[in-house]
């Protein structure tokens, strides 16, 4: 695939007309930032968590008028892939953009040496996996937007960890960012008219779900964080690259993350998941539009998702308590059983959460700052924050209990959906079968655990192999495949090819995975999530190691091998990067026509 410059690679002609003089004006504040022309650019526009059968459920209903035309008039090839274990944003974002993902076992894991859970809905969470990745990014020069990596990008907006620390400001696309919204009244005022209906829309969705029982417990500030992600978030970074492609900027990677939050709270191939695409495949729309019409550049297009996403059931909702109480039950059983002192369980997660009544008691903060004699001010913020409270206050929300761990908890738990690491936070380093199987209070809990009705598998090391056990047997991996079975062999419902085994060995290899690794129980369909969600991803089993992958002519990827999101890395992005010890091909055109002069 030759992506370096070539009469081919140059930018599009560009002929004069109101529509160019239109561009002209809206992005004179921008002047100095456009890009020499040269080689082609590449656009990554990820959908997170859309698999390749709800991609395809979603076409055939009509509801992505754009993907379709792509793939059969323009001559766009889609595909599913397989994206590793764990099956989540971090590990499958380090994967494409660095070709490194080593040392990321799950969404949340524990750091048995640093004694604190690492979680990626966290800011400094995903600045610790930033700060341990070594390899260059694919954007060096570009932008990344809505993004948990920056890829080495020199422009970022909503990306969450960047290789310099920027301040929230800046990280949020700064004053560039502030500019844009300026330049764009009629957006803004559109987004406005938007937050409403999508409010609105929420509302009816979560009362039509609590009447029909839906499976999961209402997230108390949901609706505003749906509002933020589908309106607000989408019609931003949409105005981002459309700038960036007028600049010709040679790398752009953002996020339409709308899908991944609906289907966890609605379920992966439901209405309101599916419906929501049509919004991403109209902004999709716009960007290609430019690329055809104004673009600085020349561009390849890929559109891929992460991951896909399997229907689920909540474990809190099904077996009535979360799977830290459970580890903490079983652990206050033995020790009753032992007559000795309990050991202390942390879950990354706590069923009651501080944080349920955020936005009424930023509210009452403010209402408290306010001088009194703005008393109208005062008594507005105060009905509004009883008025939250009142609606949304004492609705249950999942959100990270605590960060850090103290000496007295010998057990942490932590979940990432489908999957849940358990570690023996009193033995430093990883253990292995033998050290679990040597300590009768950690036998007994995984045994425990193992039979467990809401637990598909506990895996653990085992010397040079990984082991497997379930309710009705025992198997052993090594080298990719399964080497030994007793009885049943219990990862054959999550799949039995050999890139599912050796994703599950590395998995659990990895030295920051748990001491047990849990798959939450699966049954060809449904799988039980340890989060408060009725659509999974994390472990293996159905469309959430499935995800799809669409591309443009010029990239040829159709008979690849891609049993890793590393992979993908390799076959695109890589063709594409500028090296380090290079200019990034992002100086203003000015300055290299004074080069040139030279």
């Amino acid at each position: 695939m030759e992506v370096t410059g070539s009469a081919a690679a140059a930018a599009p002609p560009r002929p004069r007309s109101l529509l160019g003089w239109y561009y002209r004006i809206k992005y004179s504040l921008f002047r100095r930032e456009r890009r020499a022309p040269g080689r082609r650019g590449l656009i990554v526009l990820q959908i997170d968590a859309l698999s390749h059968a709800d991609l395809r459920r979603a076409l055939d209903l009509g509801l992505c008028p754009t993907l379709s035309r792509l793939i059969r008039e323009e001559g766009y090839a889609l595909r599913h892939w397989f994206c590793g274990l764990p099956s989540a944003t971090p590990y499958c974002q380090a994967g494409i953009m660095y070709g490194e993902n080593a040392r990321i076992p799950a969404f949340r894991f524990y750091d048995k040496k640093t004694r604190r859970v690492v979680t990626c809905n966290a800011p400094q969470g995903v600045q610790y996996i930033r700060d341990r990745i070594q390899a260059q990014g694919a954007l060096w020069g570009g932008s990344s937007y809505v993004n948990l990596l920056d890829g080495d990008a020199r422009t970022v907006a909503f990306t969450v960890a960047t290789r310099e620390r920027l301040s929230v400001y800046r990280r949020l696309g700064g004053t560039r960012m502030a500019l844009l919204i300026l330049i764009h009244p009629i957006r803004v005022l559109r987004m406005a008219g938007q937050a409403v209906l999508e409010w609105l829309r929420e509302e009816w969705e979560r009362n039509v779900g609590e009447l029909a029982r839906r499976r999961t417990h209402s997230e108390g500030i949901f609706p505003f964080v749906r509002i933020l992600t589908n309106v607000v978030v989408r019609e931003l970074q949409t105005m981002a690259i459309l700038l960036d492609v007028y600049l010709g900027v040679p790398a752009i990677y953002s996020t339409f993350m709308q899908y991944d939050e609906l289907a966890h709270h609605f379920g992966p191939s439901s209405r309101a998941a599916l419906r929501d695409l049509r919004r991403t495949d109209a902004r999709i729309a716009e960007i290609l539009r430019m690329t055809r019409t104004r673009a600085g550049r020349a561009y390849d297009v890929v559109i891929l998702s992460d991951h896909g996403m399997t229907p689920a059931a909540s474990y809190r909702v099904e077996f009535g308590e979360s799977l830290g109480a459970t580890v903490q039950g079983i652990l206050d059983r033995l020790a009753a059983r032992q007559r000795r002192e309990a050991q202390q369980a942390l879950a990354s997660y706590a069923e009651r959460s501080e944080y349920a009544e955020v936005g009424a008691r930023v509210l009452d903060t403010v209402a408290g700052a306010t001088p009194t004699r703005a008393r109208l001010l005062r008594r507005a913020l105060v009905r509004t924050g009883r008025w939250l409270r009142r609606q949304y206050g004492l609705r249950e929300i999942i959100l990270p209990e605590k960060y850090h761990v103290g000496t007295r908890h010998e057990v942490v738990v932590t979940y990432s959906s489908s999957l849940a690491l358990v570690y023996f936070a009193d033995a430093d380093g990883a253990l292995d079968a033998a050290d679990i199987a040597g300590d009768a209070r950690r036998d007994a809990l995984r045994q425990a655990l193992v039979e467990h009705a809401g637990i598909g598998v506990v895996l653990s090391r085992d010397g040079d192999a990984v082991l497997a056990m379930g309710k009705q047997g025992r198997s052993w991996i090594r080298d990719g495949r399964v080497v030994r079975a007793e009885r049943e062999d219990p990862l054959t419902i999550y799949g039995t090819e050999p890139f599912v085994q050796r994703a599950i060995e590395h998995l659990v290899k990895q030295p920051n995975a748990g001491d047990l690794v849990l798959f939450g129980a699966y049954d060809g369909y449904e799988i039980i999530s340890f989060d408060d969600q009725i659509g999974a991803h994390g472990s293996a089993g159905g469309d959430q190691v499935r995800p799809f992958l669409i591309t443009s002519p010029g990239i040829d990827v159709a008979n690849a091998t891609i049993e890793d999101a590393r992979d993908l890395h390799g076959l695109i992005l890589s063709k594409y990067a500028l090296a380090r010890d290079r200019r990034p091909d992002g100086v203003e055109r000015r300055r290299d026509a004074t080069a040139g002069a030279r």
